[in-house]
């Protein structure tokens, strides 16, 4: 029992390690994308415009001090320059492979000479750090081959320039030792300051890389919280596939602008979608106000369901309320705008099935004999009429003024009893003598 319980304790010290981390640290990387690219292209031309600023005080300082000794370090830094500047050009090109090509092979060309013309006089050794994290910042990672070779020749110069002993290909005799001595210090905190600063700069690119993202991500919830309902968007962002309910309890409604055609014919383009903005505009908040389900519009037609995807007991009355809305709308809208139209709409209640088709745009709709039939209430109803069926009316009889229809001929259904929606049922009349609140 002693040997277990130390054993227990050992383990509070020693804990399994985790094999997501692992596994995650040692998985290849991502695909490049679109914003990682411009990353990488932006990075490209902030080290080359450093590399060009950086180079010109070295040859302005060889010049002044020591333009004989140093004569063949100064053309090569001036060689340098020239092919920043070129890379700099290919980058305002848009030719971000190319720049930084430019870039890398410049700088490792430039380091490797500099390094065995001085060798370890001036420490510029110390730069191939600087090379090594640009190239492994700069390549994506489809360029993994380029970004291993620079990353090998910055080690080889590093290493190269603690070889060298006390070689050096140029005579620096003539210059004070301070000097020399000044210039690796330098060289030393320069090299230091550029790599953070590569890492810094990397680091911010990441961020905004990720803001804009993240940005986009939002943009695109919010658009999917827009055409899909609320419960439907949450699901399809929480897992992939088919989003398919039975729904037992629904009622469906469609309503058409009657009259829509002989005027739209009439009119230009901006002005028919203007008006069928205007309307459906006032629809949609009705639409709000209840608590239904918008489904689509289709020309002039508007489709609406109440009871899915999230289940209600009153999905009729709801839709009840609502077809009545849609007419007092049609009817403002008319006195208002003086155009000749009115609405005719129908109503059925049933099962239905629900769910999300498409893969490029999402659509939620609904299928089932309910929608036919609720499609065929309003097709074969009257302009300025609310057309229902029977089990429709048995749901909303008790709070809504109804209007017998009788049998109508009703294609793929037969003959079906229907009604008129006319108005909210009149409320009971108070007794005598009492106040109403």
């Amino acid at each position: 029992m002693k040997n277990e319980a130390d054993a227990q304790g050992w383990r509070r010290y020693f804990p399994r390690p985790d094999k997501a981390f692992w596994l995650d640290l040692f998985a290849p990387s991502p695909a490049s994308s679109p914003h990682d690219q411009q990353r990488r292209a932006r990075l490209a031309r902030y080290a080359l415009g450093a590399a060009l600023v950086l180079t010109a005080p070295y040859v302005l300082l060889s010049a002044l001090v020591a333009p004989a000794a140093t004569h063949d370090v100064i053309m090569l830094n001036l060689a340098g320059m020239l092919a920043y500047g070129c890379g700099m050009w290919a980058a305002s090109l848009g030719a971000d492979r190319a720049a930084r090509m430019w870039l890398m092979t410049t700088l490792t060309t430039q380091l490797a000479l500099l390094v065995w013309l001085t060798g370890p006089v001036l420490g510029v050794a110390v730069y191939a750090i600087v090379v090594a994290a640009l190239a492994r910042v700069l390549f994506a990672p489809h360029e993994k081959n380029l970004r291993v070779i620079f990353i090998v020749v910055a080690l080889l110069i590093l290493l190269g320039g603690f070889a060298l002993g006390d070689r050096s290909m140029v005579d620096f005799s003539s210059v004070p030792p301070w000097l020399l001595a000044f210039a690796r210090v330098a060289n030393s905190v320069l090299a230091f300051v550029a790599l953070v600063l590569v890492l810094g700069v990397f680091d911010r690119e990441v961020l905004r890389s990720e803001a804009g993202l993240m940005a986009e991500k939002d943009r695109s919830e919010r658009l999917l919280h827009v055409i899909l309902p609320h419960r439907i968007a949450t699901q399809l962002q929480a897992r992939d596939g088919m989003i398919a309910d039975h729904h037992p309890e629904v009622s469906v409604l469609f309503a058409d602008i009657a009259g829509f055609t002989p005027w739209a014919s009439g009119q230009t383009p901006d002005a028919v979608v203007r008006m069928l903005e205007q309307v459906f505009s006032r629809f949609d908040r009705c639409v709000a106000a209840v608590g239904a389900e918008k489904i689509k519009t289709i020309g002039d037609a508007y489709m609406v369901i109440a009871g899915a995807p999230d289940a209600c007991d009153d999905h009729a009355e709801r839709l009840a309320t609502l077809a009545l809305a849609f007419m007092d709308e049609v009817r403002d809208f008319q006195k208002v705008s003086g155009i000749p139209l009115n609405l005719r709409a129908g109503i059925h209640s049933g099962p239905v099935i629900a769910g999300v088709i498409g893969t490029v745009r999402f659509s939620y709709d609904v299928w089932g004999d309910t929608v036919n039939t609720a499609s065929r209430m309003e097709s074969q109803g009257e302009p300025g009429r609310i057309q229902i069926t029977a089990d429709t009316q048995s749901r909303i009889a008790h709070r809504f003024r109804l209007e017998a229809r009788g049998g109508i001929d009703v294609k793929g259904k037969g003959v079906m009893q229907t009604w008129w929606l006319i108005g909210s049922a009149e409320p009971e009349a108070a007794p005598s003598g009492t106040a109403l609140a």
